[in-house]
């Protein structure tokens, strides 16, 4: 049986899907910056959207979600 989550933990959760979320969308452009990833030419369509970005925008936007649950059901 799955136990009752507080507003506390919710918030905890949705704290680290943030800190993972962002680590995901900052991760290609810190990649790209150190020249570890290299640039695409110029009028190539392509963008740091990778397959990461999506996963760390999903994360964030899922913490987001979260968050305003928590904050919606007040003290525990």
């Amino acid at each position: 049986m799955i136990p009752a989550l507080t507003p506390e933990t919710l918030s905890l959760v949705a704290l680290g899907l943030g800190i993972a979320g962002f680590a995901c969308l900052a991760g290609p452009v810190f990649l790209r910056l150190s020249g570890r990833a290299p640039a695409e030419p110029p009028g190539s369509g392509r963008s740091l959207r990778s397959p990461l970005w999506w996963v760390g925008f999903v994360l964030t936007v899922a913490a987001i979600a979260l968050q305003r649950i928590a904050s919606q059901q007040g003290p525990g």
